[in-house]
């Protein structure tokens, strides 16, 4: 029962009726879903804060801040949490690229290749934008011969996963219409050289837990397992994070959650 009202103490903050309010939250809470919440995972998605029963209204609102406030640097819009799409807040950013160990070099990028954890699309994808800078995603796809539709989902990929994994960042929204309607990428150091300055003052180890703290602040209890799905991190890595953040008292074990002391 404490927990669920922790959630909806949480929740009620927050009414959203226009882009500034949405700034507002986003900056309050550090990290939130964009769309709608996902069940597995308590984390406060903005869509649901959306002050107006129209549903259509919902989705014109959202549709044009998630680009507008992402090109003007006031959040933060990505595929993170889950690989789903993401609003962080500007001051927290710099936490969340933290989190890699990387210190924004131009060859940043070979270690994931070499353990795999980037493909050959996604490498290619890298190599472009360092020589290029910003370019439509439609562009970079022709530059690089992908034309099949076999080739275009694995872009496709490859854009997601690096996004999550901070390599590239969406830019702008450009055309209009369904079939014009496309992005622009950059390196997220190009996009962002400001947050990477910042994270430099972060140790991995301290970055994920101040994103430990602040989910736990957010959702009041989570388990183990929500925690290395939520932001990709493996068993050990949660493990470790968690033994650290329980001998700060920074939260307790209750019946296989990691819950706030408070609620505890």
């Amino acid at each position: 029962m404490k927990l669920v009202r922790h959630r909806e103490r949480v929740a009620a903050r927050h009414r959203v009726k226009t882009d500034a309010a949405l700034v507002r939250m986003v900056d309050d809470l550090g990290f939130c879903f964009a769309f709608t919440a996902e069940s597995a995972y308590p984390v406060p998605a903005a869509f649901d804060h959306l002050d107006t029963r129209s549903e259509h209204r919902k989705w014109d609102w959202m549709w044009g801040w998630k680009d507008e406030l992402a090109e003007a640097k006031r959040v933060y819009y990505g595929k993170l949490l889950v690989r789903k799409p993401t609003f962080v807040s500007m001051k927290m950013l710099p936490t969340f690229y933290a989190t890699f160990g990387r210190a924004g070099e131009p060859d940043d990028h070979l270690d994931d290749v070499r353990a795999g954890r980037l493909s050959d699309i996604a490498r290619r994808i890298i190599d472009f934008l360092a020589q290029n800078g910003e370019t439509q995603t439609k562009r970079m796809r022709a530059a690089l011969g992908i034309s099949s539709p076999e080739g275009k989902a694995d872009y496709a990929k490859a854009i997601e996963e690096l996004q999550r994994l901070m390599y590239v960042a969406r830019v702008r929204a450009v055309g209009e219409g369904r079939e014009d309607y496309n992005y622009t990428y950059d390196l997220f150091v190009h996009r962002y050289p400001e947050v990477v300055r910042a994270a430099e003052r972060m140790t991995s180890a301290d970055a994920m837990s101040a994103l430990l703290a602040r989910l736990l602040e957010l959702a009041g209890g989570v388990t183990e397992r929500q925690v290395g799905k939520l932001f990709d991190w493996t068993d050990d890595r949660v493990t470790h994070l968690v033994t650290r953040l329980e001998t700060q008292n920074a939260l307790v074990r209750i019946e296989g959650a990691l819950v706030l002391p408070t609620l505890g």
